[in-house]
Parts: structure tokens; C-alpha cells; sequence
């Protein structure tokens, strides 16, 4: 009896497989395409990324650092941009110097995939204060830190050049009148030594010029029983 029901449960699954299995697949079909053509949100913040920026001109400060895009479409073209969105680009070609320089936030700029479009954005605009590079030369400082060994005695410390061509924002770099290099330790100096040595900017947007020679600073160290240099006899 068992065996007899049994039997009938295997034949009704096998009749008309063809067809069943083929109901299933447009099954799966649908709702994959209802899975990807159902319409979704998404939030994304994106970096501003400033391009075309003039060699003359350099962005000291700005509004906000990022934009909020508000995504919507498919599913699948959201997922896409999500992936391919990663800035958002301000172009500041053309522009001049100023303090409160207004860029609108265009969606435009974004290359969205077909499906989605974005319905939303903040801000809407974005201000940038903007300033004129200039050059300009100033006195180098040697400084060094710590004391020689014991015995030993700290000489004269010589910078070469003893001046710097920068460049950089006009505001900031127009009051610089001095620039010192990174410190150097003089515990395990034991003679006189020439090093090449980085400098020590005291604010943003100040860079050396691209002809501006390395800085190597002398650092004379005089052995014990030795007089020190410039020191009476």
C-alpha cells in the first residue's frame, strides 16, 4: 500500500518535467529582473577633488570637503555606481584669486550609470578661497638639539645656502622673514659633520621652489682638550 502511494508521488513529480522545470526557470527569471529593476536609494559622500587648478594659484581653505549625492534607480545601476563614484570633481579653470570663490555642485560632473540618476545633493554650492603664488626668499636657521657627548663641545653651526627661494600663498608667505630646518640631535656627534637637512615649514602652503639647492648644515664638534672654536685662548 506504502509502496503503491509511493510509487504514484514519483510519477506525478516526473509528468510533464519539461514543463516543470521550465516554469521554474521563468520563475527564477522574474525575479531576478524584479530584484534588479526595483527602485532603490542610496546615499554616497564623495571627496572634492580639485582639478585644473593654475600653477599660479593655490586653494588655502574651503567650505566643506566632501558632497552628499542622494542615488536612485535600479538595484543593479545603483550597486554600479557605488562602485564607479569614488570623487567629485571641481575644475577651477580659469578662475582667479579670492577669498570666497562660489562653485556650483553640478550632478552633471558625475558619470552615472544608466538606471540611476541622482535626485539629491548637499551643498549646492561650495566656496573656495583661492590666492596667488608667489616667491620669495628668506634666511635660513640651523636648528639642533641636544648636546654633544661628554667632552666633547659644540662649535659653530653653518647653514649653506644661507638662504631659501620658496614659494607658496601670498598671505602666508609674504610675513615669513625666517625658515628653520628640521632639528638635529647632537648627542652622537663626535666631529664635525655636514648633513643634508629638511626644513621645517611652519604652515600649509609653503613649499621650496623647484631650483632651490638641498640644505647641508656644518655642525663643527670640538674633542675633548680642545679650545672651541672662537673662544679666547
Amino acid at each position: 500500500m506504502i509502496l503503491s502511494w509511493g510509487g504514484r508521488v514519483i510519477r506525478a513529480l516526473f509528468d510533464n518535467l519539461g514543463l516543470k522545470l521550465t516554469s521554474l526557470l521563468v520563475a527564477i527569471v522574474l525575479w531576478a529582473a524584479a530584484q534588479g529593476f526595483q527602485s532603490v536609494d542610496l546615499s554616497l559622500d564623495l571627496p572634492i577633488s580639485l582639478e585644473d587648478v593654475p600653477d599660479d594659484l593655490v586653494v588655502v581653505d574651503q567650505s566643506v570637503s566632501e558632497v552628499n549625492v542622494m542615488l536612485q534607480g535600479s538595484r543593479a545601476a545603483v550597486r554600479w555606481a557605488k562602485e564607479d563614484l569614488q570623487r567629485f570633481p571641481i575644475s577651477l579653470a580659469g578662475r582667479k584669486p579670492g577669498r570666497a570663490q562660489q562653485f556650483l555642485v553640478d550632478p552633471k560632473e558625475l558619470d552615472v550609470p544608466r538606471g540611476a540618476e541622482i535626485v539629491a545633493r548637499s551643498p549646492s554650492m561650495v566656496e573656495l578661497h583661492i590666492e596667488p603664488v608667489i616667491r620669495k626668499r628668506v634666511r635660513i636657521s640651523s636648528d639642533v638639539v641636544g648636546s654633544p657627548p661628554e667632552g666633547y663641545a659644540l662649535g659653530r653651526v653653518t647653514a649653506t645656502p644661507a638662504e631659501i627661494l620658496l614659494e607658496g600663498a601670498r598671505d602666508r608667505l609674504r610675513r615669513l622673514t625666517q625658515i628653520s630646518t628640521k632639528a638635529v640631535d647632537l648627542s652622537e656627534l663626535r666631529e664635525t659633520t655636514t648633513l643634508e637637512v629638511p626644513l621645517a615649514f611652519p604652515t600649509g602652503y609653503i613649499w621650496r621652489a623647484n631650483d632651490a639647492p638641498p640644505i647641508q648644515i656644518e655642525i663643527a664638534i670640538q674633542p675633548p682638550d680642545e679650545p672651541v672654536e672662537g673662544s679666547a685662548k
